[in-house]
């Protein structure tokens, strides 16, 4: 049996998200497996047709999905994208934060690295002139 739902989250670096069924219920998971290969990646809030299976730990997982032509998501469901796209955002601004403080550190530790390197190398010609 085929159902129609809109892609409500992705993680693009983990491969998978959740897609809610237009007719309610629980988020869907879905992985990146499950997309059609045309060569258009996963969307928010772009609409599939999916069926769907219990995974090897028991949750459902969408699987098979087919790309809908684009329509207006009920308000409910708006609702929910949002939700999913602050979720999304915030994510994003604790990864981004994590590669800056981890930049910070690289930084440091060349500087710390040059600066010890810096009075030995002006010693080696000394010492080799004696």
């Amino acid at each position: 049996m085929r159902f129609e739902g809109i892609l409500s989250a992705w993680n693009p670096d983990a491969g998978y998200g959740t897609i809610q069924a237009l007719r309610g219920g629980e988020e869907i998971f879905v992985g990146l497996a499950a997309f059609p290969t045309d060569g258009d990646g996963p969307r928010l809030d772009e609409t599939f047709s999916f069926e769907i299976v219990s995974a090897r730990d028991g949750r459902k997982q969408a699987v098979n999905l087919i790309r809908l032509p684009r329509s207006q998501p009920a308000a409910a469901l708006r609702g929910a994208s949002a939700a999913a796209r602050a979720r999304t955002r915030q994510a994003q601004r604790k990864r981004r934060l994590g590669l800056a403080a981890g930049a910070v550190v690289v930084v440091l530790l060349l500087l710390g690295g040059v600066r010890l390197w810096q009075p030995v190398a002006a010693e080696l010609p000394a010492r080799m002139s004696r």
